[in-house]
């Protein structure tokens, strides 16, 4: 544990600024040497970005405010039948140019967490995709949710804003939005979706609530 918690803060790059030393801190794994799971859990500071590649073994949490997970080349998390990837209350997280893939769920967001999701995909977990619960917010663009049992889904007051993403080809439904969730849908590839007299949906993608 002392010798990974070293590693991590030896990894880190703070950036100078006219202004003294700037919050921007860096750090890289590869996930045949290193534990991504043990690497988030042991992150104390906030506004840090780790960069990644190889495949990642989850469950990997977030509780942690301003944490970037980052993918280089090929970069995926493997949920091994558990939760891929949570995002547990934390605000300003950011999963960037990844796959989440053989979960239970993908990508869990909630507890009034916010997160923003780019260049993800999320595929073959048998249950969601992405799971946004519990007054949780996110902003998704260029993402796909694909091969899952139900691509993404909202629930609890969630707000979501989607961009440029595709969500097709999840066994049970694509898209899934209940019990006063916000949605508001942009460009969007799908198929089947469900929602009903309790969601805000807008937008120029068709979804038309209830269904």
């Amino acid at each position: 544990m002392r010798h990974r918690a070293m590693w991590l803060l030896s990894s880190c790059v703070f950036v100078s600024t006219g202004l003294g030393v700037s919050a921007e801190k860096t750090a890289s794994i590869d996930c045949s040497k290193k534990s991504l799971a043990d690497a988030v859990a042991e992150v104390t500071d906030t506004n840090l970005t780790i960069s990644f590649t190889g495949v990642c073994s989850g469950p990997v949490v977030v509780a942690i405010d301003g944490l970037t997970l980052k993918g280089v080349g090929t970069a995926v998390i493997d949920g091994g039948g558990q939760d891929g990837v949570t995002i547990a209350g934390a605000s300003r997280v950011a999963l960037v140019d990844l796959d989440v893939t053989n979960g239970l769920s993908g990508i869990v967001v909630r507890d009034g967490a916010h997160v923003t999701l780019s260049g993800v995909t999320s595929h073959h977990n048998s249950g969601f995709g992405i799971l946004f619960q519990s007054a949780s917010t996110g902003t998704l663009s260029d993402v796909v949710a694909n091969n899952n049992s139900t691509g993404l889904a909202a629930d609890n007051g969630v707000g979501i804003t989607v961009r440029n993403s595709t969500v097709i080809n999840n066994t049970l439904r694509d898209i899934q939005l209940t019990f006063g969730t916000r949605a508001d849908m942009g460009t969007l590839t799908f198929g089947t979706y469900t929602c009903d007299a309790t969601v805000l949906a807008r937008g120029s993608s068709g979804i038309a609530c209830p269904h």
